[in-house]
């Protein structure tokens, strides 16, 4: 069983903001981890995103890369403490 992660995902340099929110959503929906946008502005994003170790490797590589119309120039990735999931925006508000 893998160890549960936190961690904060900082792109920085992003001009399609919104594309890259909706990948992130979309790509962490298939991996099966909590995701919430805590800051959103012109060219950032700030993610949280919480699951299996390996998970969340997987989806700051996929998020690094960004979708085909927005290249992310900048990552930065900081662990965070606890275990008690991510809070913010995380995508389900859209759902309804």
């Amino acid at each position: 069983m893998s160890r549960w992660e936190r961690m904060r995902l900082e792109l920085d340099g992003c001009a399609a903001v919104e594309a890259i929110v909706g990948f992130a959503h979309e790509r962490a929906a298939l991996m099966a981890l909590e995701c919430a946008v805590v800051e959103r502005g012109p060219a950032r994003v700030v993610l949280d995103v919480a699951g299996p170790e390996p998970l969340v490797g997987a989806f700051e590589m996929a998020c690094s890369l960004g979708p085909a119309e927005c290249l992310v120039p900048v990552v930065r990735c900081l662990p965070l403490a606890g275990d008690d999931g991510v809070q913010g925006e995380t995508g389900h508000e859209r759902d309804g």
